[in-house]
């Protein structure tokens, strides 16, 4: 009986220690993530506010972790700002947010991003948290900002891509998409160019 009792025991333990290190693993990586972003937000903006990045023709090219970005997005209300990446896969979005489609950051048209809904509220894990009337600021590599009001807040099957449709009134927008928890949907916010 007492080799039975020893048995369970270990066996618990061993459990939990697996457990332990998938939490670990899971929003240890993240962690590290959040403090590379910010490390990387710095160098990124100390480039774009150079003189010499300013008065050039062509755009600078910068990259994040081996990828090519386009802009930042910052969303003040949910205290997130990240590179954005200029592609979507499987492997960037585990890095940052990314450009799903669209125009360049900030050109007129409907530019629509995409990044993981994590449940320790990285990348876009609060969005949830966000309403008709909250702002969103995005820089391009320009380095010019321009803020966006949110007018539409709506969940669409994972398949559902009308989301992304361009904007034929010449106006600039925003739309950043998310799992909804639970992966079940897509959680969509769209922002349009406050004027």
């Amino acid at each position: 009986m007492k080799k039975v009792y020893n048995l369970i025991i270990a066996v618990l333990i061993v459990a939990l220690i697996v457990v332990v290190a998938m939490i670990v693993i899971r929003y240890g990586g993240n962690y590290l993530n959040e403090k590379e972003v910010s490390a990387s937000l710095e160098t990124i903006e100390e480039e774009l506010n150079k003189e010499e990045t300013q008065q050039s023709e062509s755009l600078p090219e910068l990259e994040f972790k081996g990828y090519k970005i386009e802009g930042i997005i910052e969303i003040p209300k949910i205290n997130i700002k990240y590179p954005i990446i200029d592609h979507t896969n499987e492997e960037t979005m585990k890095v940052s947010i990314t450009k799903f489609w669209g125009p360049q950051a900030n050109e007129i048209g409907n530019y629509t991003v995409a990044g993981h809904n994590n449940k320790d509220g990285t990348m876009f894990g609060k969005t949830k948290y966000l309403q008709i009337g909250d702002k969103i600021k995005l820089t391009n590599l320009k380095n010019e900002t321009i803020e966006y009001e949110i007018f539409k807040i709506y969940s669409i099957d994972p398949d559902d891509v009308s989301c992304v449709e361009s904007v034929e009134n010449g106006t600039r927008e925003i739309t950043l998409i998310t799992c909804t928890n639970g992966h079940k949907n897509r959680l969509v916010t769209k922002a349009r160019q406050i004027l």
